[in-house]
């Protein structure tokens, strides 16, 4: 069997002598993936946001307890002091939040 001239060149060419060329960058693959990493980061930081508001909450629950479990067994607590533990639990867990809306603007 005899290869014509014409396709045993085509064949030397391909497999030996073949330049490679790396071609362009695809815009439209480029874009989905930045919007796909763009996405996933965005749901990070909301899962991040999330934990940090229910741990936050769970510790002001938790403050919240002690402070009633230690009005009951003391009567050294005023109500000043209640407000005062109260406000300061307040501002310990809205920090997060403060600095969020302060790197807005």
């Amino acid at each position: 069997m005899t290869i014509p001239l014409v396709v045993g060149l085509f064949i030397k060419y391909q497999r030996l002598e073949r330049k490679m060329v790396i071609g362009g960058v695809d815009v439209i693959a480029t874009k989905r993936k930045r919007k796909r990493e763009k996405r996933k980061q965005m749901e990070d930081k909301r899962i991040k946001l999330k934990m940090v508001k229910t741990d936050a909450d769970a510790a002001h629950a938790q403050s919240m307890e002690l402070l009633g479990l230690n009005t009951m067994y003391s009567s050294t607590y005023t109500d000043t002091d209640v407000i005062t533990l109260e406000y300061q639990s307040q501002n310990r867990l809205d920090f997060p939040t403060l600095a969020r809306e302060c790197d807005r603007y």
